[in-house]
């Protein structure tokens, strides 16, 4: 069913699948990429990925493949699924890839197929120059044989490179394997922490998307998203690319049953009340929240079924939309290009953001005292920390008297590592707003809460409402954080901590 031509689009704008058409190079993901062709044209050997659910991982592997489609000189294998029971079957599917099924079935052992690929990576790669590129979606299921049998395959190597190039694409899970393989772990050339979007970047892929599925630039019959509408997107979704996908999509459905184009922030809401993926924000006044979740599915069913019977439609391009979009992908693809001696051009990264001074400004509430807000902050309070905060905030006379709606400047007391076993957090607010953070924890009046700011080069200063716990294995913050999900507060996220030059700004620690 074409619901999109109903808004004048030729394609649907927020499909879920990983086309390379749509996507979207916020500075993450165009670094990410950037940084990925350049290891693989220096064959460099190993390259692992890796971010939360729904960060875009897959499309940018899609994305990594048709950009290694333009020179012949490559040879870009892809494994979906490499959870794969047996290492000999794994061994069997690689060898099957680079070699061609004939030549594979001719081994019959494991030793046989590893044989026959470093005979083939030899004469490809040094005879024929060839670059061969094995590339993994869903790294983390990998089994510890698996990622051993690759250990061993990025041994075949020159003087000057690796004769394989492996890139990973996979869940944070992949480091409780990468821990427990330290051997595997040490080849990587790059490694690379996928973040989720800002706001501004969720805005410009909705429009972006958009602006791909229109018949024309300025789709004037098209959805029009307010500037209030986008901002709630973004708090629902937390910039997660899937999620903010699976939300347009229903967004769209929703305008169809209202018969108009403009998104506003109580249609987003609506739309967001169906999806048990992302953080679900009723519309205003609804006191019915479990009948609206459970009809809303039929509702939207039927009133899009209607609509479209309504509508007059091409039966020729809906057919061959239809047709395109039915087209099953492959589960193991082998692309080789097509111009030979192409260069690409390498720009310098994006400049990191510089560590501030402050850690932000602070509201002060109703009936609020300076020293249970610096505990809260910084984690401890005493005569030098105030002091300091004196010092930083030359109108604060009297720390025993603050006023409501005063604003407080926190600065930076100190910068320390991330410690062992300290990597992971399960935050109930996280925001590069400390205000918002800290306003989070004193509405909910919560004792446990405290605030954990922390400077990642990649993404700048952030602050999280935590309630001290931490943890050394994701798996284990996972497990907690499916167990605070059942609490009376908001859906928590892991705060992830376990990447290279992370710095802790806050004096909280582990209790």
């Amino acid at each position: 069913m074409d619901y999109y031509k109903l808004f004048n689009l030729e394609k649907e704008p927020f499909s879920n699948t990983p086309d390379p058409d749509f996507f979207y190079s916020s500075s993450r993901h165009a670094e990410c990429l950037q940084k990925l062709e350049i290891a693989i044209r220096l064959r460099r050997g190993l390259c692992i990925v890796r971010g939360e659910v729904g960060t875009g991982k897959t499309t940018l592997c899609r994305q990594l493949i048709q950009t290694l489609s333009n020179d012949e000189s490559m040879e870009v294998h892809l494994v979906l699924d490499p959870g794969f029971e047996q290492t000999g079957d794994f061994a069997a599917a690689v060898n099957e890839m680079l070699t061609g099924r004939e030549k594979a079935r001719s081994c019959s052992t494991f030793a046989q197929h590893k044989e026959m690929i470093k005979n083939h990576l030899f004469a490809a790669g040094v005879d024929q120059g060839k670059t061969i590129v094995l590339i993994l979606d869903e790294g983390q299921k990998l089994p510890s044989g698996c990622v051993e049998f690759l250990r061993e395959l990025l041994n075949y190597e020159t003087n000057d490179y690796k004769l394989l190039q492996i890139v990973i694409f996979a869940q944070n899970e992949i480091m409780d394997l990468l821990y427990a393989h330290s051997n595997f772990a040490d080849r990587a050339a790059l490694y690379h922490h996928l973040q989720p979007l800002n706001r501004k970047e969720t805005a410009q892929l909705i429009s972006h998307r958009l602006q791909k599925a229109g018949k024309q630039p300025d789709n004037r019959s098209g959805p029009h998203f307010t500037r209030r509408a986008l901002a709630r997107i973004y708090r629902i979704s937390r910039g997660y690319p899937r999620s903010i996908i699976h939300l347009g999509h229903n967004i769209l459905l929703l305008l169809l049953i209202k018969g108009g184009t403009r998104v506003s922030p109580a249609v987003v809401a609506r739309a967001a009340a169906g999806l048990p993926a992302v953080k679900k924000t009723p519309p205003a006044g609804s006191g019915h929240r479990a009948v609206w979740i459970s009809a809303a599915g039929l509702l939207l069913a039927a009133a899009v079924v209607t609509a479209y019977a309504q509508w007059p439609v091409s039966g020729e391009s809906e057919n061959k939309n239809k047709a395109s979009a039915e087209k099953p992908a492959p589960t193991a693809v082998t692309q080789k290009t097509a111009a030979a001696n192409h260069k690409i051009k390498r720009e310098s990264d994006p400049p990191q953001p510089e560590k501030p001074a402050n850690l932000g400004q602070v509201r002060i509430n109703q009936n609020e005292k300076l020293w249970n807000m610096l505990n809260r902050i910084y984690g401890i309070c005493s005569p030098e920390l105030v002091e300091k905060i004196q010092k930083a905030n030359p109108d604060l006379d009297n720390p025993d008297r603050i006023s409501p709606g005063q604003k407080i400047i926190l600065p930076v007391i100190k910068s320390r590592p991330v410690e062992s076993g300290q990597q992971y957090w399960i935050a109930w607010k996280k925001s590069g707003d400390l205000n918002r953070v800290y306003q989070f924890i004193f509405d909910n009046g919560s004792k446990k809460l405290r605030v954990l700011s922390y400077w990642d080069p990649s993404s700048g200063l952030e602050h999280a409402a935590v309630d001290g716990r931490c943890y050394a294995r994701y798996a284990d913050a996972k497990k907690a954080l499916a167990a605070a999900g059942k609490a009376s507060l908001p859906r928590p996220v892991i705060v992830d901590l376990s990447g290279d030059e992370i710095r802790l700004f806050s004096g909280f620690q582990n209790s």
